[in-house]
């Protein structure tokens, strides 16, 4: 169950018996288990009196903090106590507060009061490449949309907002284990914004965009206003391959399109030239300095001022500062053509530029299956990953440059999503959403190794993903909203030996192979750097590979290895060619090495190790 807080009548002289849910025996039976939007940690929290609003009187021991008729639900009908620790939101009187709120617990800032919560709620599950970051200052942001980090994964930045405080810009140094507010200066006065994505070159350079203003910082902590593209909201920042420049994605003020600058303190506009109504542009992927892809589309919306809709089922509600997510029947009619009403409609395309966004061309166009289009990333300027979702949930890939696009997953379950894309490199990549069904609601990653060709689910439970930063193909982050909409911010569990599924043995390569020599190491210590971690389709095992696309193949072994290294690989997913350990079938396997054997595949010998 979630909470919004609001203060409704004066504080009550009176007791309560809020214990901490997360211990058996857990809330009594007058109580639920409540979180507070924007606010970390729960609590267990008693109905209000439908009359005079006291709260029950009995108190865990050692809680001084008052208990009070404090909380409201979002319908505004449920009214619920809470223990109240401080009177002021200042921190000496908070961290005074938080003696008042016994064990496990601390008093936390709300609307300029505070409010214990207890300190020790379950960390969400992990799946094999995700995990969650705990981070009590990320948790207790009321919303956050994207992070983005430095290319080490230390330094972040994240437009925010808090119900006690407004709009915020946070800003962490540790790898997201903490965050500060870097905006405003004084959080005495409230930022008037609402922050919807972020972009950093490193770890001073930085640019947040709002629904009413771009930030900017050179510096790391002083975030300055744009001097243009007011009222010009993005939900995508980046940074462009090649030029290095900052580039925001959005239905602009008399450009729909990008938007690009060095620094952000000014922006210079690129218009797609298509109608921003019925195909408002999204996301974008930015390969090079000139080839750039963009998606664009409508969904069914509320149309209300009050909401900035990030997709069909969660929309942002600006005067709370929260999230609205929608797990059940949508509350839309039946869509029409875009033509018709445009506020309930499905449409989707994708647009390329190959000159740096002087003139676009229209690559994928959809307006008959009630989709529409999020996040794209491309590993190459011919090489990318879009998704797609609506009435159903699409993956879609090209390799030709956006020629033709194939549909490598389709998701026909109404409840599901997908929101963002992120190719590692040619071969790995991943798609993250999840599943928005009241009994089962879950995050899901969507891994693949082949380019997209195929795709392995990995699922948390609990989570519902929103946005990728993946720095590396060993660091990343991504954020996540829970049921009862917190946000919680994951990070990844990368390795150097990712492995990459080779899913041909090239005989023809062999026969033309002339360099006979390699240095293939077992993957589990890690592989060089011009090396892949790389299993064979139908072959047990892996090993270090290095590309021999363009050069010979390396001549160093490991010790005891007679095996004859050779050019014997191609990708499924690319042009590219590798080596393996060549090696005779029913002989010795010493001559694979430690660890190793020779495993027969088309009438030769391969090593591959078995650990």
């Amino acid at each position: 169950m979630k909470l919004s807080a609001a203060l409704l009548f004066p504080l009550l002289a009176s007791a309560t018996h809020y214990g901490d849910p997360n211990v058996r025996p857990g809330c009594a039976s007058d109580e639920e288990k409540v979180q507070i939007t924007g606010l970390a940690g729960d609590i267990c929290s008693p109905a209000c009196d439908a009359t005079t609003q006291a709260c029950p009187t009995d108190v865990p021991e050692g809680v001084t903090a008052k208990p009070t008729c404090a909380l409201k639900s979002s319908t505004g009908t449920d009214q619920r106590c809470a223990l109240v620790c401080s009177a002021t939101i200042d921190e000496a009187s908070l961290r005074a507060g938080d003696a008042q709120c016994g064990e496990k617990a601390s008093c936390k800032a709300i609307q300029g009061t505070g409010i214990c919560t207890y300190d020790d709620v379950p960390v969400p599950p992990s799946s094999e490449h995700w995990a969650p970051i705990n981070s009590p200052t990320f948790q207790e942001q009321s919303v956050v949309i994207n992070v983005a980090f430095s290319a080490d994964g230390t330094t972040g930045f994240a437009g925010a907002g808090q119900n006690n405080i407004g709009a915020t810009i946070i800003k962490s140094t540790d790898s997201g284990k903490t965050w500060n507010v870097v905006w405003p200066s004084n959080t005495s006065k409230p930022g008037l914004d609402l922050w919807l994505a972020s972009a950093t070159k490193n770890k001073l350079e930085a640019v947040t965009s709002g629904v009413l203003n771009q930030a900017w910082t050179v510096t790391g902590g002083k975030f300055e206003p744009s001097v243009n593209l007011f009222a010009s909201p993005s939900q995508d920042a980046q940074v462009l391959g090649g030029s290095g420049d900052f580039v925001l994605v959005g239905a602009f003020e008399k450009a729909n399109g990008i938007a690009t600058s060095k620094t952000g303190l000014e922006w210079t506009k690129f218009d797609m030239g298509i109608n921003k109504t019925v195909f408002p542009a999204r996301y974008g992927a930015f390969p090079s300095a000139s080839v750039h892809y963009v998606t664009a589309g409508a969904f069914p919306s509320s149309n209300s001022n009050n909401e900035h809709p990030v997709n069909h089922r969660l929309s942002v509600l600006r005067d709370s500062m929260s999230y609205r997510l929608n797990t059940g029947k949508l509350d839309f009619s039946d869509p029409v053509s875009c033509d018709v009403d445009p506020t309930n409609c499905y449409s989707a395309k994708i647009m390329k530029t190959t000159d740096g966004g002087k003139t676009w061309a229209s690559v994928y166009e959809d307006t008959t299956n009630n989709i529409y289009p999020n996040g794209i990333h491309c590993s190459s300027e011919e090489h990318c990953v879009a998704v797609v979702e609506g009435e159903t949930c699409r993956i879609l890939v090209t390799r030709d440059g956006g020629k033709t696009w194939n549909e490598t997953m389709h998701d026909t379950d109404t409840a599901s999503s997908l929101m963002a894309s992120h190719m590692i490199d040619e071969n790995e990549g991943w798609v993250a959403g999840g599943h928005l069904a009241p009994l089962d609601f879950e995050g899901r990653f969507w891994h693949t190794l082949d380019g997209g060709a195929t795709w392995t689910k990995e699922a948390i439970k609990g989570l519902y993903i929103i946005s990728f930063d993946l720095v590396s193909g060993t660091a990343g982050y991504s954020v996540g909203l829970t049921a009862s909409s917190g946000v919680q911010l994951i990070g990844y569990k990368g390795k150097n030996s990712t492995k990459r599924v080779m899913t041909t043995f090239n005989k023809q390569l062999l026969a033309e192979s002339q360099d006979n020599t390699t240095h293939y190491e077992d993957p589990k210590s890690g592989c060089q750097a011009d090396e892949l971690a790389v299993q064979i389709t139908g072959v047990d095992g892996d090993f270090c590979s290095p590309k021999c696309t363009t050069t010979a193949c390396p001549t160093d072994v490991p010790t005891g290895v007679t095996a004859t290294p050779q050019c014997a690989l191609s990708s499924a997913s690319s042009t590219d060619k590798y080596c393996a350990l060549i090696c005779q079938p029913g002989a010795n396997d010493d001559q694979c090495g430690t660890n190793a054997s020779c495993k027969s595949i088309q009438g030769v010998g391969i090593c591959t190790y078995d650990d």
